[in-house]
């Protein structure tokens, strides 16, 4: 109930997160925070750049996480106002590497552009409502399975099952029902401006009729 009331009074119900945008020649950082419609601008040469430590106590216990944080000045604000934002938020296990992996991504794609970066995987179609819901407990016995095909598995299982059982409550359990109920909830937008300058904005293709009859090429 507790979760139902702070999921709706935070306005989660209306955005299920948002991104932000680097751009290599104009050398910003664009961001639209969750839930607004403002676009603030920060300087990329002129940002301070750190791993966060987010302590989160759970009826399991405490877990942490580290978000890379980008702090800079939005000069557009009056009065000009510092901005932190928050991106990715690994860290349960691997603790602040994800923060110092992901800004090295960033500073090597503004140096170099996006020929030295890896090339991303494909991106899968998405899945039904139902599908989305159940993935995390795919993934869940999956990872369950390998962990008791390793050497001496079976014989370690008495103690891993209780671990993975855990793992299923504080993780894959929670991930399903975000899944289910965020499904058709979008990410926050961005002005068509900014979506025109980094390459996002949907071109419409023509139509074309004849004697009031669509044609299409």
């Amino acid at each position: 109930m507790m979760a139902a009331i702070f999921y709706f009074a935070g306005g989660t119900h209306r955005t299920r997160g948002a991104y932000i945008r680097i751009h290599r020649l104009t050398r910003k950082v664009y961001i639209v925070f969750p839930g607004q419609t403002r676009l603030h601008t920060l300087d990329w040469d002129h940002l301070e750049v750190l791993a966060g430590y987010i302590p989160i106590v759970t009826q399991t216990g405490l877990i942490t996480r580290h978000p890379l944080y980008l702090i800079g000045v939005d000069y557009s604000m009056h009065p000009p106002t510092e901005i932190c934002a928050a991106c990715g938020n690994l860290g349960v296990f691997d603790g602040d590497r994800s923060a110092k992996s992901l800004f090295s991504y960033l500073q090597t794609f503004m140096e170099h552009g996006p020929e030295r970066l890896p090339k991303p995987p494909p991106i899968a179609p998405r899945l039904s409502r139902r599908a989305e819901a159940l993935q995390p407990y795919r993934d869940w016995y999956t990872g369950l399975r390998r962990t008791l095909a390793k050497p001496y598995g079976l014989l370690k299982a008495p103690i891993t099952i209780p671990l993975w059982l855990g793992w299923l409550l504080i993780n894959a359990y929670p991930d399903s029902f975000e899944n289910f109920i965020q499904y058709n909830v979008p990410y926050s937008k961005f002005p068509k401006e900014i979506d025109t300058l980094c390459g996002f904005h949907e071109k419409r293709k023509p139509v074309i009729r004849v004697n009031g009859k669509r044609i299409d090429s």
